[in-house]
């Protein structure tokens, strides 16, 4: 029979992208992790893993399986606050996340926040990561979403999900190319969001140890913006790999592969050290059974 410490294996393992991180996140082996996801394919009948591939890619069951773990998971969660009164610690809750949470998880983690604490009154910020950080030091947040760029003392953050991205333009502006070096990419306009945007610092930290200069910067603080902007062919911009499989199979975006290829990007859920540890940790199993950055809403 599936346990929920396989789901929790198998939620892990999708989350981090490999069984060796979910095992470090478990504080337990690599073949400990491994054992759990083989009994419960086991039980399942089903492989959740192709592994004809590199890395740690769900097969198509595996992927369905695992939103049921996750729902699970999240009664789970949901059961234990119940059980330790932890409903009665929070009733007003200021949190923040960047457009790409917003544009992708936020509903679901919203709506697991009111269903884990019915009586609360949440106040959700859109806004770049360095706002955000810059108003949970001041105390107008209690927690954001942001990529994994603040590290200073007095915080605490929890690992989310690793996000890789992929570079992507029209199919007008480079079409029939293989792999391609990144410094040849210095001859078109880059679409960036800046240093004040978590993944526009790493971004920027990845160049500059790359050694590679991309002259033509072009900076806009939404993320929407950008995306418009590389469907009307102004350049060329570097956003989430599954996020836009809908715009990839309709050739209105095309993906540029390029050597090397970008790094992935970490997010977390970051708060301050002096919140109470029950409430912190509540807070983010919730945040880490609903994160998934690959589904974008559907407004239709």
């Amino acid at each position: 029979m599936a346990t929920l410490k396989q789901f929790e294996a198998l939620r892990l393992i999708a989350l981090l992208g490999s069984f060796e991180r979910a095992a470090d996140r478990l504080n337990t082996t690599q073949s400990s992790v491994s054992k759990r996801i083989h009994e419960l394919e086991a039980s399942l009948g089903t492989p959740l893993f192709d592994r004809s591939q590199r890395g740690a890619r769900l097969t198509e069951k595996g992927k369905s399986i695992l939103a049921i773990g996750e729902e699970m998971l999240a009664l789970r969660d949901r059961a234990v606050a119940v059980a330790t009164s932890r409903t009665t610690l929070i009733r007003h809750l200021r949190f923040g996340v960047t457009e790409l949470t917003a544009l992708t998880w936020l509903p679901q983690l919203v709506a697991e926040l009111r269903a884990t604490y019915p009586n609360i009154v949440l106040e959700p910020e859109v806004e770049q990561s360095t706002t955000l950080f810059d108003n949970l030091k001041s105390g107008a947040l209690d927690f954001i979403v942001t990529p994994d760029v603040f590290r200073q003392p007095g915080f605490r953050s929890v690992a989310l999900a690793s996000v890789r991205s992929a570079w992507m333009c029209s199919p007008v502006l480079l079409r029939d190319r293989g792999v391609v070096e990144l410094a040849e990419l210095a001859q078109f306009s880059i679409l960036t969001q800046g240093n004040r945007s978590g993944s526009g610092v790493v971004f920027d930290q990845w160049l500059h140890a790359c050694g590679v200069s991309l002259p033509h910067m072009i900076q806009s603080n939404s993320f929407v913006a950008i995306v418009g902007l590389t469907l009307a062919e102004v350049g060329i911009s570097y956003l989430p790999e599954r996020c836009f499989d809908g715009l990839i199979e309709r050739e209105r975006l095309r993906v540029v592969e390029t050597n090397p290829p970008l790094p992935p990007i970490t997010y977390v859920v970051t708060f301050r050290e002096t919140e109470s540890f029950n409430t912190t940790e509540s807070i983010a199993r919730i945040a880490q059974s609903t994160c998934n950055f690959t589904r974008p809403i559907q407004w239709a």
